[in-house]
């Protein structure tokens, strides 16, 4: 007899758990903070969860844990939730960041922790801990954010079974023993596409330029100055800058200079890009060295993975590390010179990039985005 606990969906059990996010996701949003939570929806989905999601503003959120609070009650029963925190303090993720609700939140998690359900939480984002966070804030809203941030620490330090991030580096800045004791690293995952396999052997690059691609920001922690340089000085290769057009209105002045006929800049985003990574042979993350950059990964890595691009990283800092580990692509110095030499190597060796699409179609198998919902799930349930 099927427990009544769960329920069956086309003659498959179907088990329970919680996300939780303190923010609306968007459908069509194409950021990582929206990207992220819909892709591990679906995975835990994928690999047999029936989830009740908890999102949007604070009052919604108040309807959505009246309504699951309710459903405990009469006897449904979760194996765990899983939450992934805001960029921002949690008390203030409403659009005008009034707290109108401050103690809401961890309220539900206190009440989730009694039932005995184990919550686990992905910590987005610790750029708050940089010096030059809130640079352009009032002193006192940059003070009072500050402050929440640190609530939001403490309340996890109650609550949490697990704690997640992008790298076990963010611990030396969040200074939490028991967050430090419970934590796991839970990148994002890759999409399992179906990709062909592209053919190098009698590859003409005079007639048929390499195509690099790069999809992200421009500018802060995206400095891609060097990348630009080089391509500039080869002839047989091309480059595709994807942006947004804010971005790059901002930062064509300083990048004009080393522009070329070969670097076309482009503003796409979600299927637009389809075409963009068809045509690509490698995808960059090429960027300067920085603090912030040893411990985050960006977030188009595995949508580079997804497409089985070889990828070109600046060594020494946390995708670097990724792309050398699992032989993916190329680790090196952010340098005009050294990029010019690596992509001068590749075109003179292109079985390299048969290798490393080799590498990035297995490397994708192990880090699909259901394989981060199976990890959480034996973390929890």
């Amino acid at each position: 007899m099927v427990n009544i606990y769960y329920k069956v969906v086309n003659e498959k059990v179907m088990r329970n758990c919680i996300f939780h996010i303190p923010y609306k996701i968007s459908k069509n949003g194409t950021g990582a903070r929206m990207v992220r939570p819909r892709k591990m929806i679906q995975a835990f989905r994928d690999i047999g969860y029936d989830v009740f999601v908890i999102e949007g503003c604070s009052e919604e959120r108040q309807i959505q844990i009246r309504s699951l609070e309710q459903q405990i009650r009469s006897g449904w029963k979760f194996e765990f939730m899983y939450s992934e925190s805001s960029t921002m303090p949690t008390i203030l993720t409403d659009p005008d960041h009034l707290p109108r609700h401050p103690f809401m939140d961890f309220s539900f998690f206190k009440y989730i922790q009694s039932c005995g359900i184990p919550i686990g939480l992905f910590y987005a984002d610790i750029y708050w801990k940089f010096a030059d966070y809130g640079a352009r804030l009032p002193w006192w809203k940059r003070s009072a954010a500050l402050l929440c941030y640190q609530y939001d620490l403490r309340e996890y330090d109650k609550y949490l079974s697990k704690f997640y991030g992008p790298n076990i580096r963010i611990l030396q800045y969040l200074e939490n023993d028991k967050l430090s004791a419970i934590y796991s690293n839970l990148l994002p995952g890759a999409d399992n596409l179906k990709c062909p396999m592209k053919c190098y052997a009698n590859r003409n690059f005079e007639k048929e330029p390499l195509q690099i691609l790069y999809v992200g920001g421009l500018g802060n922690q995206y400095q891609i100055a060097e990348l630009v340089k080089a391509v500039a000085s080869l002839q047989e290769c091309e480059l595709v800058l994807c942006c947004r057009k804010t971005e790059w209105e901002k930062t064509e002045p300083a990048l004009k200079a080393n522009m070329s006929s070969r670097i076309h800049v482009v503003h796409k985003s979600g299927d637009e890009l389809e075409p963009l990574y068809k045509k690509a042979d490698i995808c960059s993350l090429m960027f300067e060295k920085s603090e912030y950059r040893n411990m985050a990964i960006p977030f188009k890595t595995f949508e580079y993975l997804a497409h089985e691009k070889p990828i070109l990283a600046t060594e020494e800092t946390a995708g670097g590390e990724l792309v050398r580990r699992l032989g993916i692509g190329w680790s090196i110095t952010n340098s005009e010179e050294a990029i010019r030499t690596a992509i001068e190597g590749i075109l003179s060796s292109p079985s390299q990039l048969t290798e490393k699409q080799m590498a990035s179609r297995l490397a994708k198998k192990e880090n699909l985005w259901t394989t981060r919902a199976r990890q959480v799930a034996r973390d929890l349930a």
